[in-house]
């Protein structure tokens, strides 16, 4: 038995709006739409982005500083870190002056020295991969201290234009 196909195409059920579907913990403000039009509006002047509210609260937003705090607070705990491995590299060496005089490990026991290298370049793979981190998030903070820089310049920059003579040509 062979099936006839259907006389009219089904129609495909109507989509909801991927915005009026939210978690029920974070609910989307019921006037969403308009908050859409309002910000996609095009601007008049530069007072009018200056009096818009998704922009003052993009040029007051502290989320970069407290980001920059963070990771001045990582980095902090990671020189730290980083520190130690180090000493406790010296000290496996033989190089911190502070242990020299101590023989921590048998040189004649081959089986010590064995451990002793394998110990030594675990210590120094931590080292490196500590190091690698340490540059990555010294970067990180600075491209944030860079964005505070700049969103503050954006912020002065509006706020002239805002109380000198009409000027676009400065920003």
């Amino acid at each position: 038995m062979e099936k006839e196909p259907p006389s009219q195409p089904e129609e495909a059920p109507a989509r909801q709006r991927i915005w009026r579907r939210s978690a029920p913990h974070a609910p989307l403000p019921p006037d969403t739409e308009e908050v859409i039009e309002e910000t996609a509006r095009p601007l008049a002047d530069i007072a009018d982005a200056l009096g818009r509210p998704h922009v003052q609260k993009s040029l007051s937003n502290n989320m970069l500083e407290i980001m920059a705090w963070d990771l001045m607070g990582a980095l902090t705990a990671e020189n730290e870190y980083n520190q130690h491995i180090r000493r406790f590299l010296n000290v496996l060496l033989g190089d911190d002056p502070d242990t020299a005089h101590l023989e921590l490990f048998d040189s004649y026991d081959a089986q010590e020295a064995a451990y002793r290298d394998q110990l030594v370049l675990l210590v120094q793979e931590s080292l490196s991969r500590s190091d690698e981190f340490l540059h990555r998030i010294t970067r990180s903070r600075d491209k944030v201290a860079f964005a505070i820089e700049q969103r503050a310049q954006l912020k002065r920059q509006l706020e002239r234009a805002c109380s000198g003579p009409a000027r676009t040509d400065s920003l």
